[in-house]
């Protein structure tokens, strides 16, 4: 029942995020029908509806001239219900949140408890209402249908020919019975597959040949319009989009304009005196039937009485035009088609990742590990784990443990704790070992420390020897607010970390990115630096990695701007280390879900990105999991890698051309070089040199 519960919720996300879509579609026909008003054909007032049938299709291409890349990436995505569904747990400073006072956390959960319980039940809701407005609408049909299928057709020669005269002049071929019954209240189109002309009981009697003559035509408009199919359709995404009172006004709209366009269509067939006529005989039909009510099985020249008037209007002005005005509505909608029948463009980079992978049981367990740390030869890899978690036997309220293998192709080693010196009985936890591996940074929570969080450190002569007495970091690094997830540079010689209490001067959001320097290895750390505001948001940035080469950093935000989850995991480059950090670009849908991503970790070779994921497919809670990095060298993307892609590396060469800059490591350093050919090479020779059979060997 719970996964049910999950996947009806991601739904119930996605469809939300459709039915913005089609708000979005809405407003702007019924802008365009506004503007154009007279100069757009009475049709093709109709036709600007059938754009909503974007709803309906499950894949479009993705455009730069696309309407929705004016939406944010988060809402595109989904997550606008899943988002508010979360409680205290899930956020991603929940953790360190943990280490209050029981009674303040207590306090908040009964705070947010309503509100999340009540979001959590809107899809069931949605899924009720569904179901009974879809079950409202099927019994009606088959009513209707049992009905029609237990009147005989009549046999009446006369009105039989006089169909089959309509059906000539309307350049209809289908075989069309006709149903009178006293259960008709008007006129009316019934069925697409075997259809029917449905007349109330006494109107063959009432009305004239040469009035039904006008009846039959328009419901033959209908058939040669096929708004029956038309008409099943739209009902199918008005059942699904019930709670949008948009979506039942824009229908009804079309509905209007459906019976404007069968009018239009119906006299351009006739004579010039007769379309007086047939507006005189709609009158007549209005004031002696009653309007049916609405099925999706069903067109009739009743359907929609407030648009009476607009309609008769159109009739008594209608005139027949030598060329109508059919390239310019065809620009308009082919304009309309590609603002709106295509999806937002995402940015290519010029690296992609592979499918994410659980490290597994051994590793994890059925509660939380989070932030870790590999070392530069990639075969260590230290990490934390969740507070009073029973899955492991620590020593705190969160323990830092290690998990070793022979080589990188090899399983990890169950873990091992680091023992009582490294750990307190408080919660140690973001480890971030050393590109030498004798220093490993970590924040506690432990009493003797300046705030609520420190970054403490760690040491050891060699690699084979123990862990030391952690020692504080000590003023300016640490101070009355809390510092979090450090992670030291290749050179030792920086430190980022984020703050997790608002309080440190120069912040910007809930929690910023900062960097403390040093001159040498020596020298103690400077005053901490805030990145500023092209790296920080006005809401959670944390969980920051600096790559060994300091020219990129991976962290972890909640902002909304172009996000796919609650926490993603985001990077930014720079072109030198004494250079300013670039706008932050989304790691994307692969890596990042619907699910929270965090505290990112690259391996020293740049090949393989660790983090920390709730997603579905781990072993519970916060898992460590790994992805590869896949360089693109396929430049012009036309399936191979040849000469031609090598002509671009170097058209590029010793430029700063993101398409190219696939070395050192996918992520590249800055410039087309040697470095990048060398990467290039070994794709190329992958692909096109001819495998040595062994018994040439």
């Amino acid at each position: 029942m719970e996964a049910f519960n999950t996947q009806l919720l991601r739904f119930f996300d996605w469809l939300l995020w459709a039915s913005l879509q089609g708000t979005v579609l809405i407003v702007l026909i019924i802008l365009v029908q506004k503007v154009l008003r007279r100069r757009l054909p009475v049709h093709w007032h109709y036709l600007l509806w059938l754009l909503l049938i974007r709803l309906a299709i499950p894949w479009l291409p993705e455009s730069k001239m696309s309407i929705f890349n004016l939406i944010p990436r988060s809402v595109q995505q989904g997550r606008i219900i899943e988002s508010f569904s979360q409680s205290r747990s899930a956020d991603p400073m929940g953790f360190y949140m943990h280490a209050q006072s029981a009674s303040a956390s207590q306090a908040a959960e009964k705070s947010e408890a309503f509100s999340v319980r009540f979001v959590r039940m809107l899809p069931a809701l949605w899924l009720v209402g569904t179901v009974l407005i879809a079950g409202y609408v099927l019994m009606r049909s088959i009513s209707l249908w049992r009905t029609v299928k237990r009147e005989r057709p009549i046999t009446d020669s006369e009105i039989l020919d006089l169909l089959e005269d309509c059906k000539m002049q309307m350049g209809v071929e289908t075989i069309i019975g006709v149903i009178v019954s006293d259960r008709i209240k008007s006129p009316a189109l019934f069925g697409f597959v075997r259809p029917r002309l449905l007349l109330p009981h006494g109107m063959l009697e009432t009305y004239s040949l040469e009035e039904l003559h006008y009846v039959f035509i328009h419901e033959l408009g209908h058939l040669k319009q096929r708004d029956i199919y038309l008409g099943w359709l739209m009902a199918l995404l008005q059942v699904v989009h019930w709670f949008n009172p948009l979506m039942w006004f824009a229908f009804g709209r079309m509905r209007a304009d459906r019976e404007m366009a069968c009018d239009r269509l119906v006299i351009s067939t006739m004579g010039p005196d007769e379309p007086p006529e047939y507006g005189k005989t709609i009158v007549s039909l209005l004031e002696s039937f009653s309007q049916a009510r609405y099925l999706p099985s069903v067109a009739g020249i009743l359907e929609d009485t407030c648009q009476m008037e607009r309609r008769i209007k159109m009739i008594a002005d209608y005139e027949k035009t030598p060329r109508p005005p059919w390239a310019g509505a065809m620009l308009l909608l082919a304009a309309l088609a590609c603002l709106v029948l295509t999806n937002a463009y995402v940015v290519k980079a010029d690296f992609t990742f592979g499918e994410p992978v659980n490290l597994g049981p051994t590793v994890n367990t059925l509660y939380d590990e989070i932030g870790q740390s590999i070392s530069a030869d990639g075969l260590t890899l230290y990490f934390g784990e969740g507070m009073d978690n029973p899955g492991l036997n620590g020593y705190g309220g969160g323990d830092l443990w290690v998990t070793i293998r022979n080589t990188i192709d090899d399983e990890w080693d169950p873990p091992t704790n680091l023992g009582p010196t490294v750990n307190s009985s408080y919660a140690d936890v973001n480890p971030s070992i050393s590109a030498d591996g004798l220093s490993l940074y970590f924040a506690s929570d432990r009493a003797e420390g300046y705030g609520s969080w420190d970054l403490w450190m760690t040491t050891r002569e060699t690699t084979s020897e123990p862990w030391g007495e952690p020692v504080n970091l000590g003023r300016p690094v640490n101070g009355p607010t809390g510092e979090v997830f450090p992670s030291i540079s290749g050179d030792s010689l920086e430190l980022y970390f984020a703050e997790w209490e608002v309080g440190r001067s120069g912040g910007y959001g809930s929690s910023d990115l900062w960097v403390t320097k040093r001159p040498t290895k020596d020298d103690p750390w400077g005053t901490p630096e805030n990145l500023g505001p092209t790296v920080n948001s006005h809401r959670f940035d944390g969980n920051p990695f600096i790559v060994p080469d300091g020219l990129t950093l991976y962290f972890g935000s909640t902002r909304p701007e172009e996000g796919y989850g609650g926490l993603d995991i985001w990077m930014t480059r720079r072109d030198t280390t004494d250079s300013l950090w670039t706008k932050p670009v989304n790691l994307g849908p692969t890596v990042n879900s619907l699910d929270g991503e965090a505290i990112p970790c690259l391996s020293a070779n740049g090949s393989t990105l660790y983090f920390c994921s709730d997603r579905p497919g781990g072993s519970g809670g916060m898992d460590l999991w790994q992805v590869t990095i896949l360089s693109v060298v396929d430049f012009n993307a036309d399936g191979k890698i040849d000469t031609d892609d090598l002509l671009i590396l170097i058209g590029f060469w010793g430029q700063d051309e993101p398409l190219c800059d696939i070395g050192p490591t996918p992520v590249g350093d800055g410039i087309v070089d040697i470095k990048d050919l060398e990467v290039f090479m070994s794709y190329w020779e992958k692909e096109n040199m001819p495998e040595i059979p062994k018994s040439d060997l």
